[in-house]
């Protein structure tokens, strides 16, 4: 009867460490497999924040190249004022510039 008892406790004690063996190769499993889904995770937001980073270029670069044609548009515009105003007087700086070099 002793060693009956003492047969199913030595028996109870390896099925305890078979599944204690068991659940440590399970829990293994778990952390491989969350590592694995959260480098999976990182690599797809990173693509996602490229995308979205392409995309903000995109428009700042949109948004410059408008700037830049309103900046050359009111430029020439300028120019085309200064030239106007301009214009009434260039008679009288020619006359001018050739009175000081004949005078």
């Amino acid at each position: 009867m002793i060693e009956d008892t003492i047969r199913a406790v030595k028996e109870a004690e390896a099925k305890a460490e078979t599944i204690v063996a068991d659940a440590g190769k399970k829990a293994d499993g778990i952390v491989r497999d969350a590592e694995a889904e959260a480098a999976r995770l990182i690599e797809e937001a990173k693509a996602d924040a490229k995308k979205h980073e392409a995309s903000i270029i995109d428009k700042v670069k949109s948004v410059g190249e408008e700037k830049l044609r309103t900046a050359d548009l009111e430029a020439a515009k300028e120019a085309e004022l200064l030239r106007s105003a301009a214009r009434p007087h260039e008679a009288a700086a020619v006359d001018a510039v050739i009175d000081a070099l004949l005078g």
